[in-house]
């Protein structure tokens, strides 16, 4: 795979997992940038699971940032949103709702902790086989099963305590993103 087909197939994946992570979109480009420079400096011809492989230096790469920013830093910007193409044109009451269950499932991913999140993020958003997140994660397959299975757990258990959950026999209407 060529340096421009790698940067176009996966530039989504890699930008949507540093945004997820580092919650903030300049810190998210920075280090999208970073992570395929390094990749495409990088010897491929061994590499396997290219993905997992892109994902890995991405892991890498975002908790760099977060260790160098942990002795006292700005509090982050708390709204992001999650930029999907759009497959079809939609009203703005689609567009609204849509925006408003991307950041309620943004705040309540980041109240997850760090490994617990980024093992949702890399199975769920980027896609990534369960013996993928594993690789990506530098664990076993069984650590990556139990974080996923945890963090879907801790997801739950925070949508119900929020106040925006709906109580008994209301219908709750959550977009695939």
């Amino acid at each position: 795979m060529d340096d421009n087909t790698l940067f176009i197939t996966y530039r989504e994946d890699v930008y949507r997992y540093c945004l997820h992570m580092l919650r903030n979109q300049t810190d998210a480009e920075d280090i999208c940038q970073e992570v395929f420079v390094k990749a495409m400096l990088a010897d491929r011809s061994q590499v396997e699971h290219v993905k997992a492989w892109l994902m890995r230096i991405t892991a890498n790469e975002c908790h760099s940032l977060m260790r160098r920013r942990t002795n006292g830093n700005v509090k982050e910007k708390k709204a992001f949103t999650i930029n999907v193409p759009l497959r079809a044109p939609q009203s703005v009451e689609q567009t609204f709702e849509k925006s408003e269950t991307a950041d309620e499932f943004g705040n309540l991913l980041n109240k997850l902790k760090p490994k617990v999140r980024e093992a949702l993020l890399l199975y769920y958003m980027a896609d990534l086989s369960t013996a993928e997140t594993a690789e990506a994660l530098g664990v076993p397959v069984g650590t990556a099963k139990s974080r996923v299975n945890r963090g879907l757990k801790m997801l739950k258990k925070l949508y119900e305590k929020s106040p925006e959950s709906p109580g008994k026999g209301s219908e709750r209407h959550v977009s695939n993103y």
